[in-house]
């Protein structure tokens, strides 16, 4: 298994990865008629979407997708570039501009400043391998609260470093459950401290 790309949250200027929702975000490609595809192994979902968020709600800006059967149509008045740049991961066609606000309500923790020395090589990163975290609170489609949770994640950084084989059995557990809790945004596997 490997480590996948995940949905980017762009809040005053800066890029969050995911980390954990309580409620998946409602874009649907199918939506559009697009059936994605993985292009490779660090992109399972065949897309990935890059937000931003202001005091205004979410608003998807960018979508990377990669379709089974080539087809790309016009979303929102945009027409996909190909994207094949190196450090792009390639295969992917890009909706650039999109902009179609998200009727969201819920919870999405997302951290920026990754600690690659915290890196896992298995699904979505882990909250404590990111310097900063937060957690975005929406209301139909409105952002009604922001939480600064870096503090957490510094202090689960100071107990794996303490004794990093120790808290890898803690939360590896049976490797069934640790793959799945890898592949997952739940708020419990992922952000315990909040539930």
């Amino acid at each position: 298994m490997t480590a996948q790309i995940g949905d980017i949250y762009k809040f005053e200027d800066i890029k969050y990865s995911i980390v954990a929702l309580n409620n998946p975000i409602k874009f649907d490609p199918a939506t559009y008629g697009i059936t994605p595809k993985a292009p490779h192994t660090a992109c399972w979902a065949g897309y990935w979407c890059e937000y931003d968020i202001s005091e205004d709600g979410i608003v998807l800006r960018d979508l990377h997708i990669n379709s089974e059967d080539n087809y790309y149509p016009e979303i929102n008045g945009v027409q996909p570039l190909i994207e094949l740049e190196e450090d792009s991961f390639s295969y992917f066609h890009l909706y650039k501009g999109i902009n179609l606000a998200m009727e969201y309500t819920g919870r999405i923790v997302a951290g920026a400043d990754f600690l690659w020395n915290y890196y896992l090589h298995m699904g979505y990163q882990r909250a404590w391998a990111y310097e900063k975290l937060l957690e975005f609170s929406f209301e139909d489609g409105k952002l009604i609260e922001t939480i600064d949770h870096s503090l957490m994640a510094a202090k689960l950084r100071t107990e794996i470093d303490e004794d990093p084989n120790e808290f890898m059995e803690k939360i590896r557990g049976d490797i069934f459950s640790y793959v799945d809790e890898s592949f997952s945004f739940d708020f419990a596997s992922k952000c315990w401290w909040l539930e």
